[in-house]
C-alpha cells in the first residue's frame, strides 16, 4: 500500500499542477483578451487612456509596456502633425494675405492708368503697378528659396570668401535708402580682410535681408561690428527699436513671424528665417538679442579656410 500511496500523491501533485497551469493559462488568455479590448476601445474612441492590467506576469507586463510606448509615440506624432497642419494653415493664410494685398493695389493702379488720359498721371500709375509686381516677385522668390532650404539634401558650395568685401558691396546697394533715412551706418570693421567659409550669393542674401529688416522695423543708426572669436568670425547688427515695438527673440527666426501680423509692410515674414537657414547651411549660426530699446542680430561664420587669405578673393 505504501507504493500505491506514493503513486496517488504523485498523481494528486500532477493534478494540482495541471489545474494551476490551466488557471494560469485561462488568466493569461483573459488578460490578453482585455488588452485587445482596451486597444480596440482606445483606437475607436481616440481615447488618451493607456493599457492597464490587474495581474502582470513578466510577458504580459512587457506586452503592456510595449503597447503603451506605441500609443504614446502615436499620440506624439499626432500632436506634431496637428501642429504642423496648423502652422501650414497659418502659413497659407499669411501668404494669401501678403500676395492678395499687392495684387489688389496692382489691379487698382492699372484701372486708374486705363481711365486717366493725362500721360504724366498714367505714367505714375504704371510705375506704381510695376512696384507692386516687383513686390509679388520678391514674395514668391523668398518662398521658393525658403522651401529649398528646408530640404536636408540641399547644400551650398562653400569656399573661402572675403566677407568684408561682400558686406561693403551690399551696403552700397542701400545707399539711397540710407540717404532717405538721413542716417549713415556706424561701421566698426577690422582693417584686415578676414575670410570665412561661405557662399557669395548666400552671403549677399543674408546681408540684404538683415539690412532690409532694419529699414522696415528699426530706426536710428544701424551699427555693424565685427567680433573675431578664435574659430568664428561674428558680425553684429544693432539698431534702435521703434517706439512701442515688441520683438520675440525666440520666434523671430521662425517662418512668417511678424512683429505686427495686421501690417505686411511689404514683408513676407521669411527674411530672417532665410538668414538662419542659410547660416546653418554654411556651418554657422544666427541669434537675436533685444533690450528695452535696441535690437541686434549676430551671425557667426566658420573661419576655416582663413589660411587661404593670400589667394585672390572669390568672384560672384
Amino acid at each position: 500500500m505504501r507504493g500505491v500511496d506514493r503513486i496517488l500523491i504523485v498523481l494528486a501533485g500532477l493534478l494540482l499542477l495541471l489545474i494551476g497551469q490551466t488557471i494560469y493559462l485561462l488568466n493569461y488568455r483573459r488578460q490578453v483578451s482585455q488588452i485587445s479590448s482596451q486597444l480596440s476601445f482606445i483606437m475607436e474612441h481616440e481615447s488618451r487612456k493607456l493599457v492597464a492590467t490587474q495581474l502582470k506576469p513578466r510577458e504580459i507586463g512587457r506586452l503592456v509596456r510595449k503597447c503603451n510606448n506605441l500609443l504614446s509615440r502615436q499620440r506624439a506624432m499626432g500632436e506634431q502633425f496637428s501642429r504642423k497642419n496648423q502652422e501650414m494653415n497659418l502659413a497659407i493664410t499669411s501668404l494669401s494675405h501678403d500676395i492678395r494685398t499687392p495684387l489688389t493695389s496692382l489691379d487698382g493702379y492699372l484701372q486708374l492708368a486705363l481711365r486717366t488720359e493725362a500721360e504724366q498721371e498714367k505714367g505714375r500709375y504704371v510705375a506704381l503697378a510695376q512696384s507692386r509686381i516687383q513686390q509679388i516677385i520678391k514674395l514668391v522668390d523668398e518662398l521658393f528659396l525658403y522651401t529649398k532650404l528646408q530640404n536636408p539634401e540641399y547644400s551650398l558650395e562653400l569656399q573661402p570668401v572675403d566677407v568684408m568685401e561682400v558686406l561693403k558691396r551690399n551696403l552700397f546697394t542701400f545707399i539711397d535708402a540710407f540717404a532717405g533715412s538721413e542716417s549713415e551706418p556706424e561701421l566698426r570693421l577690422p582693417e584686415y580682410s578676414p575670410r570665412v567659409m561661405g557662399d557669395i550669393h548666400a552671403l549677399e542674401r543674408i546681408f540684404t535681408n538683415i539690412i532690409g529688416n532694419y529699414f522696415i522695423h528699426g530706426e536710428g543708426q544701424l551699427a555693424i561690428e565685427v567680433e573675431d572669436r578664435q574659430e568664428m568670425l561674428c558680425i553684429r547688427f544693432t539698431n534702435r527699436l521703434k517706439a512701442g515695438s515688441r520683438v520675440d527673440t525666440e520666434k523671430i527666426f521662425t517662418r512668417f513671424y511678424k512683429e505686427d501680423p495686421s501690417r505686411t509692410r511689404h514683408s513676407s515674414g521669411l527674411g530672417l528665417s532665410i538668414v538662419k537657414a542659410l547660416m546653418e547651411k554654411m556651418n554657422g549660426h544666427a541669434e537675436a538679442g533685444c533690450t528695452a530699446d535696441t535690437f541686434s542680430i549676430l551671425i557667426g561664420f566658420s573661419k576655416r579656410g582663413e589660411e587661404h587669405s593670400d589667394e585672390h578673393p572669390s568672384q560672384g
